[in-house]
């Protein structure tokens, strides 16, 4: 019974994220950070992303243009994309860990050996370092945003940069990657401390010991 809970939690804590690795693959790509709407012309909608900026229009027309070198990004922006790649490339080796651990099973590899189990805990934590890296950019450019837009000196009648999309995708994906990736390590640390405390079967029937057949009472 145990062992189902744990081994459910595992599959839990793996399936969660992968999907919150998908979340931070669409938070790198999608230019929907900050959104602005300016005041004069109400059907043009601005999008600022890692890569560039976005200008879309209310009759479905939209027009993208990459940033022209690092030098002329933002700091704040930046530093998100640095994070961003940084979050991207760890997740993806933690799930590399976990198909190893995977296919040494597939391969003959016995449940619970110390192959399986150091490529859980190294996901596991892999996976939750991206989480770290994915809440921190979002959590950056949020605050930047807030402190340079949404002050109490500006008017509140002058258009602002607002939260995008990415920004909610980046905070629900690093959640749920901090919560994969502790839910995968300790499934894994509780599978080893049941492991150690079952009793152990012997390999070999004694086979040698005798038993005398006048002693044995029928009745």
């Amino acid at each position: 019974m145990r062992s189902g809970v744990c081994c459910l939690v595992k599959n839990a804590g793996l399936l969660g994220s992968v999907a919150s690795q998908v979340c931070a693959l669409v938070t790198l790509c999608i230019p929907q950070w900050l959104t602005f709407s300016p005041g004069l012309l109400e059907s043009e909608k601005y999008m600022l992303g890692l890569w560039g900026m976005c200008v879309t229009q209310d009759t479905g027309g939209s027009v993208c243009q990459a940033s022209a070198s690092p030098g002329s990004l933002a700091s704040e922006v930046l530093v998100a994309r640095i994070l961003m790649c940084v979050a991207c490339v760890t997740g993806s080796c933690g799930l590399v860990a976990i198909l190893l651990g995977l296919t040494h099973l597939g391969s003959g590899g016995h449940q619970g050996s110390s192959l399986e189990r150091r490529m859980n805990i190294a996901g596991g934590a892999l996976f939750f370092l991206a989480g770290l890296t994915t809440l921190a950019p979002v959590s950056y450019v949020a605050r930047v945003t807030v402190q340079k837009f949404w002050g109490p000196e500006l008017p509140t009648n002058v258009p602002r940069w607002e939260y995008g999309n990415a920004l909610f995708s980046g905070w629900i994906g690093g959640v749920f990657l901090l919560t994969g990736g502790l839910l995968l390590i300790m499934s894994q640390l509780y599978a080893d401390r049941l492991a150690e405390t079952l009793p152990s079967l012997p390999s070999k029937l004694d086979l040698s010991r005798k038993v005398p057949f006048g002693k044995v009472d029928f009745t």
